[in-house]
């Protein structure tokens, strides 16, 4: 018997997904089908669909690089595998995935939840962790605050004893900030960055989801041993250094990146950020959630920096 299922693909590089039922195909060794309930949205999403990530994988595919739903009888997270990048992935209501993209999510964690906590909490897990190796005597300022990943590290650094400053490029944001832990939060360009932290004890460590004026503003601010680490560029992928401020301080400057990890490392990122999630100290809110059909609304409030936390599909039909 035939199954299909309604999906979000992307048949042209550069243009918005369309929205169809299509023909799920059979699962192969070490293969199962899940019957999703929520997808998340992610910058690199938006990368696939420009080609930059991923161009030459055939098309049409899913798009949607995580999400939640039942196999066989249980709530699982679906990501990593490959999923919505070179094979099809979780904007729609059924995906066929490998059983080694699968994790448990753990009683007492909602599936919004968790369908947001893979790529958000496993980046917020290992800065914050692994790299910033942030605790109670750190004074730490967040960059890109707002954003889902802003707002996941506020709560793990606030978790971990350590004082919270969120910056944010205007008010619209300021609220959520405020409620994930950061105080003060700041509404300042990179030009405005110095003044606005005028008077405080320098921060230790600074996160920065920015790049572009603020990577070399936030170095000037740094305390001497001071540690940045930089998961991504939305200001702009050009930073200049200021080099003799780095080796003067004995600054450290460190970057991540999710997409190259290894398949072990994103199931691992994956599980701890669950049990985060359940014991409270990671905290990933959910701006909104769309129906399928609304995929290019949702993409829009995504594009244009709209989100206070992460977007999420409903893929239920």
């Amino acid at each position: 018997m035939t199954t299909r299922t309604l999906a979000a693909r992307l048949t042209h590089t550069g243009r918005p997904p369309e929205v169809a039922e299509v023909e799920l195909r059979e699962p192969g060794a070490g293969e199962v089908v899940v019957d999703l309930h929520f997808a998340a949205l992610n910058p690199l999403d938006t990368y696939v669909i420009q080609g930059s990530v991923a161009g030459e994988a055939p098309r049409p595919r899913v798009l949607g690089v995580e999400g939640a739903g039942m196999c066989e009888g249980r709530p699982v997270v679906v990501h990593g595998g490959g999923l919505g990048i070179v094979r099809d992935g979780t904007w729609a209501e059924r995906v066929v995935a490998p059983r080694e993209a699968l994790v448990p999510v753990p009683d007492g964690v909602a599936l919004t939840a968790a369908a947001s906590a893979a790529v958000v909490g496993t980046t917020a897990i290992r800065v914050t962790g692994d790299l910033g190796r942030v605790d109670r005597d750190d004074r730490v300022l967040v960059l890109g605050a707002g954003g889902g990943v802003g707002l996941a590290v506020i709560s793990l650094c606030r978790a971990a004893g350590a004082r919270v400053w969120g910056q944010t490029a205007g008010a619209g944001k300021a609220k959520a900030i405020a409620a994930a832990g950061a105080e003060p939060v700041l509404a300042a360009t990179a030009g405005d960055l110095a003044e606005a932290v005028a008077g405080a004890a320098a921060p230790t460590v600074v996160f920065d989801a920015l790049g572009g004026a603020f990577t070399a503003a936030a170095l000037e601010l740094l305390a001497e041993r001071g540690r940045l680490i930089s998961y991504g560029t939305s200001a702009g992928p050009q930073s200049t250094v200021p080099m003799r401020v780095l080796y003067r301080r004995n600054l450290s400057v460190i970057g991540y990146g999710g997409v190259g990890e290894p398949p072990e490392r994103i199931r691992s990122g994956t599980e701890l950020a669950l049990r985060a999630a359940l014991d409270g100290s990671l905290v990933v809110p959910v701006h909104e959630v769309l129906p399928l059909t609304q995929v290019g609304a949702a993409l829009r409030t995504l594009t244009n920096r709209d989100a206070a936390g992460k977007v999420l599909l409903d893929v239920r039909s």
